[in-house]
């Protein structure tokens, strides 16, 4: 087959220069790949779809670039605007948005399996900060090249760097993190070659050990201090003492509640970790058990000499330009987002014989990755700009295995986050309404708490833990017969099902909890934090703060916090503890500007704004709440991924989903009197009327003859209420698809 280049220039589709200025120029670039996909349908003899109308463009790239259709002021903007190249202009300002990178959350989210409690909840000190670090990283569109080697390369405590959530996903599971990530950002799967030699493709389980071994010294199973293996290495000779015997069989207690401070909150190499062979491994090129040194699986060989940052040369190998499938796949990805299909399906089972279905055109998508330095958004742009986007939807339904040459996108599902960002949209006037960036003020307040904690006991050796252990284990000592009791106490009062004693007992079991962790305190952290203090100053640390007993609402909650001497540099960011106000006091703008455009009379506005206020807080944006929403949420009923495995997420219709849309109270809260679609329909008067506003809507476009005499019929049979109107489009495949 003649080249790329040889082909277009035979067309006489060549300009000269196009090659070098297309990847700085996204029009340029996007003629590039039209001219392209030109000559795939003159060779297969196919002709492209038609264009796509302003009302079916407007609609689709709201709902693929900030993921939910736009509103009725949004769409009459753009339809209105005379600009000659309005369609280019409303990309560029769209990919700016904030609502792109509440889309795109959910994009990554997916395939990183990225979740606000992962892990059973064991993680959360480290999953949010992580949650809200992809957020950012979008936000701020971090070249991808950068953003995957910051996460493979990541190590340290959350409070430093909360990209160690990426390995902190696979808690204690190394040998499944490294399936994911060659799955994710090499769209390779070798999870197989684990167990044993991959049945259908080429790779070894010796290679995949050897892989494993560039991330396998990364630990996160901490759940102590760092001198506390030392300190235990003490513990023999201590029991040879009969003074301190007896207190040696708390340190594990101790230990435990020191691990609290810090428990799944790192991710730190250790040279002593090197993986072995599994014991059963079966080929003939080594014995089982043998321990494994990292190597490369394709592209360029890449070892590590012992000793060495085998988690920084893997990172660096992973994300070269010259690694084959890293930038193949995530062009390939972010193809299918815009066009429904990748140029290479599936897009994760890549291996040698894979070809695309116009291998030119995938080289040449890579080129533009490279040529835009991983900039994310800038090959967005270009993809939008063409005019395969921008024709109309192929409806005809694709056969697994046939080939498809992108005569225009492909008509598609909205996926869960789209559906309920929509319906978002039909609520608030102003979809996109401010919210606090990062971690909330609660969560920043534990992260500063435990960060200081962390690295101030950090600080003490391994015989300064011990003798304060041994300290603090005459509390645990004193309390332990009347622990006994309460306990047993509790148990006899949940048999007799006594709830009032039972939260008496359990109240009276915290507080002497909170007593005996008072010589962890006084003879270990306190001395921590004031060494931590001195460091920070170079001064003497002022008195230890007396400590408090805590209120019986203080109890309830999992563990009171004690107070501690303020240290330099470990104080919570007063512009965290100030981002919720900010954010409500844009809103609060936002709702006075609703007011005025929609006319609403003055004595009805303080019922406007605080019905605002209520809708702001009680209907937020996929990318605004739990990743992922809890299960029974709409988001979970539409499709939406648990963010268990990767992109997880399903587009099927679905029985349940059905009845969503019939059934619920969703359909109740979209037409409550000041929701966008409601204030759109105020001044409707007619029938008439009221469809034209409920289509343009709904669907972004205005009604057909067909539907005004489908309208009519049904009023005329008794269907008099706009609600029926309402609910029989909401219920349309129209309304649920991205044509």
């Amino acid at each position: 087959m003649k080249s790329f280049v040889s082909l277009l220039r035979v067309a006489g589709l060549l300009i000269p220069g196009m090659l070098h200025a297309a990847a700085g120029d996204s029009r340029e670039a996007a003629r590039l790949i039209d001219a392209a996909l030109a000559v795939g349908w003159q060779q297969h003899q196919l002709k492209p779809n038609p264009p796509a109308s302003d009302e079916t463009f407007v609609r689709r790239i709201y709902l693929d670039i900030i993921g939910r259709i736009p509103t009725l002021q949004e769409a009459h903007d753009f339809l209105d605007s005379r600009a000659s190249d309005k369609r280019a202009l409303l990309i560029d300002r769209l990919l700016a948005s904030e609502g792109h990178a509440r889309h795109m959350f959910a994009f990554w989210a997916d395939l990183l399996r990225v979740q606000t409690k992962a892990n059973g909840g064991q993680g959360e000190m480290t999953s949010k900060p992580y949650v809200e670090h992809v957020k950012q990283r979008i936000r701020e569109n971090q070249p991808y090249d950068q953003f995957v080697r910051e996460l493979l390369s990541a190590q340290g405590k959350v409070w430093h760097n909360p990209a160690i959530g990426y390995y902190m996903r696979d808690l204690g599971m190394p040998l499944d993190n490294l399936a994911n990530t060659t799955r994710v950002f090499l769209g390779t799967r070798i999870d197989c070659a684990q167990c044993h030699n991959h049945p259908f493709d080429k790779w070894t389980q010796m290679q995949f050990y050897q892989m494993a071994a560039f991330t396998y010294p990364l630990e996160t199973n901490f759940t102590g201090i760092a001198a506390q293996d030392a300190a235990l290495k003490l513990k023999p000779g201590a029991e040879k003492n009969p003074e301190l015997a007896g207190r040696t069989r708390w340190m594990g207690t101790i230990f435990e509640n020191l691990g609290d401070f810090v428990r799944y909150s790192k991710v730190q190499a250790l040279p002593s970790r090197q993986v072995k062979l599994p014991h059963d491994y079966k080929y003939p090129d080594a014995k089982p058990l043998a321990p494994i040194a990292p190597k490369t699986m394709l592209g360029e060989v890449v070892t590590c000499a012992p000793g060495s940052d085998t988690t920084k040369a893997f990172a660096d190998w992973i994300t070269s330009p010259q690694n084959p499938r890293f930038t193949t796949v995530i062009a390939n990805r972010l193809w299918k987002k815009v066009f429904g299909l990748g140029l290479i399906e599936p897009v994760d089972e890549l291996m040698d014989n894979t070809v695309a279905v116009d291998p030119q055109l995938m080289q040449q998508l890579e080129h533009f990755m490279r040529d835009c330095h991983y900039d994310l958004r800038a090959y967005l742009r270009i993809l939008y700009n063409t005019q395969a986007y921008q024709r109309e939807a192929t409806r005809a339904e694709l056969i697994p295995g046939d080939k498809y040459y992108f005569t225009g996108p492909v008509l598609r599902r909205m996926s869960a986050e789209q559906m309920w960002d929509s319906f978002i949209t039909l609520i608030h006037p102003t979809p996109d309404l401010p919210q606090p960036q990062g971690i909330d003020a609660d969560m920043a307040e534990r992260l500063t708490y435990k960060g200081k904690l962390s690295d101030a006991l950090d600080l003490l050796d391994a015989r300064e833990i011990f003798d304060g252990t041994m300290k603090a284990s005459l509390a645990y000592e004193s309390s332990a017969a009347q622990a006994s009791v309460l306990k047993d106490q509790y148990t006899a009062a949940q048999k007799a099902k006594d709830k009032a004693l039972m939260e008496k007992l359990n109240l009276d079991i915290r507080t002497l909890s909170f007593s005996s962790r008072t010589g962890i305190h006084d003879h270990i952290v306190v001395p921590a934090v004031a060494r931590l203090y001195t460091q920070k100053t170079g001064k003497p640390a002022p008195p230890p703060i007396p400590v408090k007993p805590p209120t019986s609402e203080e109890l309830k909650k999992a563990g009171p916090k004690r107070e501690y001497i303020p240290v330099p540099g470990y104080e919570t960011d007063q512009s965290i503890l100030r981002q919720e106000e900010t954010a409500q006091q844009a809103r609060e703008a936002i709702f006075l500007a609703e007011a005025e455009r929609f006319a609403i009379p003055s004595d009805e506005r303080p019922l406007y704004l605080r019905t605002r206020r209520t809708q702001s807080h009680e209907w937020m944006r996929a990318a605004d709440l739990d990743s992922p929403a809890p299960r029974g949420h709409y988001l979970r009923e539409f499709g939406q991924s648990d963010r268990d495995m990767i992109d997880n997420a399903s587009t099927d219709a679905s029985v349940s989903q059905a009845l969503v849309l019939m059934n619920s109270t969703l359909f109740a809260q979209i037409t409550q009197p000041y929701t966008q679609l409601r204030l759109n329909l105020r001044n409707a008067r007619s029938p008439e009327e009221q469809l034209e506003v409920a289509c343009q809507t709904l669907l972004t476009r205005l009604p057909t003859d067909r539907e005004k005499a489908l309208w009519k019929a049904a009023q005329h049979s008794g269907l008099h209420d706009v609600e029926d109107l309402l609910f029989a489009l909401v219920n349309t495949q129209q309304f649920i698809f991205v044509q």
